[in-house]
């Protein structure tokens, strides 16, 4: 038997390594200590990291277990190596302060114990966790050098394959012939002038989901399509570098096919811009549906008196199970919606009113100070991101997470922090052009346009609609129903 009399109850502390079979591996380490505890007669209480991704602050199990430390109910803790519980040297000294500071005096590294109040033996195992992360990232080196050579000879590299495509047993890619059909039909949809809606909507309508059982969005389409893999490329990003090598493997669509797509999609969107400026009537593109988020069309019928009809949905919606159905939104007539939101523009007048009346009492310095806060909430939020990314790369370092997890994370936090960054963009130019005197003349001459609203042109009605409203949402389910909608005010 090993460890002093007193000790009745031993935390184990696992955390999973990278290899062919993490969780195997994990469960061999288990059951190494549970018998060691077992022979010491000591109760165990087990925490566990499984394909944990967060710092070793937030590590949900490792937390637990200095919590119940804290609280007395561990009296030691038994790990298979000084680097389960950190390979960075700051943070496992960290770790040791804390066991030290509730009365940890010893720790257990498989059947060897560690007494932590001798400044030696802190360091010998410092220096054992510190020698762990040289190795790991020492061999992240060599691995990162080995993705960029089989990146230069055109070899794929790992992540997610581009539909139509799979890996031969030399890494090469080659086609993925049970996708082939699809992934041809796309580009001869495309070639033919369908839009990445129309394929979307006519897949969602044959039940044709992506290969991990989503729904194909103009977006994946789109993703997919401007891809250079689907052209015989190869194009991989490593340390802010990027390496393209043409030409490595067959083509699903050829450069020929890829240009002609690019140009009837650059015509498409230059006829929907001069579309777009010849508002039909104001409520074009104004509303959008509660339940599906398209945007409801407003279209004239001739046979009855030129009336015009907010037209009902055409898109498709997943039900509770999961499977897809017609969007349940219909549409009215349109005049229903105008005397709706004439209402809504009566009260933004007075809405108008209050605001000018407020800016006229407005002390600037307290306008500007509360736009700096602002500004510096969202820097903060984007330091966070950027410890986050850091982190990532450290659990990468640690094999705590694989390359793709890695990578989806990264991802991950690289949208918000495009979202945050464009926020901050935004309130710094607020910041800049904070102008009590401006914004009077522009509410103002809102207000003007407000008080001539029956006289205005449909496209006038359009652009006033747009600046006074960030989204209006509009639904009706059912016939006899009044539409309801809910608005978001830009003022």
């Amino acid at each position: 038997m090993i460890g002093d009399n007193f000790i009745m109850n031993v935390g184990i502390y696992l955390r999973k390594s990278r290899g062919e079979d993490e969780v195997q591996d994990l469960a061999k380490h288990r059951e190494y200590l549970i018998q060691i505890a077992k022979k010491n007669d000591w109760k165990v209480k087990l925490y566990e990291e499984i394909a944990s991704s967060q710092h070793y602050l937030e590590r949900p199990a490792l937390q637990q277990m200095l919590k119940d430390i804290e609280n007395r109910e561990v009296d030691t803790i038994l790990v298979y190596a000084p680097d389960r519980l950190s390979r960075k040297d700051v943070h496992f000294l960290t770790i040791l302060d804390h066991l030290l500071q509730y009365g940890i005096n010893k720790i257990y590294i498989k059947d060897t114990e560690y007494d932590l109040t001798s400044p030696h033996v802190r360091t010998q195992l410092s220096i054992m966790a510190v020698l762990a992360q040289a190795e790991y990232m020492l061999i992240a080196q060599r691995m990162s050098e080995g993705k960029m050579r089989s990146a230069e000879k055109g070899r794929w590299n790992g992540g997610r394959l581009k539909f139509g495509y799979a890996t031969n047993e030399e890494n090469q890619l080659v086609i993925n012939q049970e996708d082939y059909p699809l992934a041809r039909e796309i580009v001869d949809k495309l070639l033919q002038g369908f839009s990445y809606h129309n394929i979307a909507k006519d897949f969602a309508e044959r039940g044709i989901r992506t290969k991990r059982g989503k729904i194909w969005t103009t977006a994946s389409l789109g993703d997919w399509f401007r891809s250079p893999t689907l052209r015989g490329h190869t194009s991989y990003k490593i340390k802010g570098k990027e390496i393209f090598t043409p030409n490595t493997h067959e083509a699903i669509v050829s450069e020929a096919e890829y240009q002609a797509i690019k140009k009837l999609q650059e015509n498409r969107e230059n006829n929907f811009k001069k579309k777009k400026n010849n508002v039909s009537h104001w409520l074009s593109g104004v509303l959008t549906c509660s339940v599906c988020g398209w945007s409801k069309k407003v279209q004239i019928d001739t046979k009855k008196g030129n009336k015009f009809y907010i037209r009902k949905c055409k898109s498709t919606v997943e039900d509770s199970e999961g499977n897809l159905m017609p969007c349940p939104g219909i549409g009215c007539k349109s005049d229903i919606v105008e005397d709706m939101l004439k209402d809504v523009i009566e009260d933004m007048k007075d809405q108008l009113k209050e605001k000018m009346s407020l800016l006229l009492e407005t002390d600037i310095t307290i306008l500007k100070a509360k736009k700096e806060q602002e500004v510096k909430q969202l820097e903060k939020e984007l330091e966070k991101l950027e410890q986050r990314n850091e982190y990532l790369l450290e659990d990468l370092q640690d094999r705590i997470i694989t390359r793709e997890e890695f990578q989806k994370g990264k991802k991950r936090n690289e949208e918000k922090k495009e979202n945050i960054t464009a926020k901050l963009r935004e309130a710094q130019l607020q910041l800049e052009k904070i102008d009590v005197s401006a914004s009077y003349s522009q509410y103002q001459y809102i207000e003007t346009l407000l008080n001539r609203w029956d006289t205005l042109e449909h496209e006038d009605k359009n652009r006033l609609i747009k600046m006074v409203f960030k989204r209006i949402e509009y639904i009706r389910l059912k016939r006899g129903q009044i539409p309801d909608l809910k608005v978001y005010p830009n003022l």
